[in-house]
């Protein structure tokens, strides 16, 4: 299940990355069109996945965060365990 975890949240990330990539392109489309209309479209478009792909990355600490707790209490609870046992001999 550790490793499943880590594999979507790479997968995540590498998301982020291609959604972050895409809107470096449109920001760089947008500083180049002189149209106000289409270009204040662009910068929008380019907000919008900015914001999603920050949104994505935000998902991802948040997921490595709970999954090094949830490592760490079962550690916790193993070494516990382990404690319990030795007393008991």
């Amino acid at each position: 299940m550790i490793n499943d975890l880590w594999e979507k949240a790479n997968e995540i990330s590498e998301i982020s990355y291609k959604i972050h990539s895409a809107a470096m392109v449109v920001e760089l489309v947008a500083a180049d069109i002189s149209d106000d209309a289409q270009s204040g479209s662009l910068w929008l478009a380019r907000d919008v996945l900015a914001e999603l792909s920050d949104k994505l990355d935000e998902k991802v600490s948040d997921i490595m965060t709970w999954n090094r707790k949830n490592i760490e209490a079962q550690q916790e609870a193993k070494e516990e365990n382990l404690i319990k046992k030795a007393k008991t001999k």
